[in-house]
């Protein structure tokens, strides 16, 4: 039986999961990642597999617009990445 229900679990245990890391990114003049530093390591981005907008929680004081990519490095890791449209700031979405 649960003693009181209304009570939280514990710390923490609303953490969200899979935020998102600021990472450098070098962009073409369109804004798309031609390479980006992961570890301190440059790498290609080989291909871009797949793209998408998220254009959301427009009633916030900080609405989420972002474009995300997905891309393939030179060295075979697949990689999800986006571009917040409201600061320019590249981060790397966990997967």
């Amino acid at each position: 039986m649960v003693q009181n229900p209304r009570e939280t679990s514990g710390p923490g245990a609303l953490r969200p999961l899979n935020l998102p890391v600021p990472i450098a990114v070098e962009e073409d003049a369109g804004q798309r990642p031609l390479a980006l530093t992961l570890r301190g390591r440059r790498l290609q981005v080989a291909s871009i597999d797949d793209l998408w907008e998220v254009d959301d929680e427009w009633w916030r004081e900080r609405p989420v617009a972002r474009m995300y990519y997905r891309v393939s490095v030179e060295d075979g890791r697949l990689i999800t990445l986006f571009r917040d449209l409201l600061d320019g700031e590249w981060y790397q979405q966990r997967d």
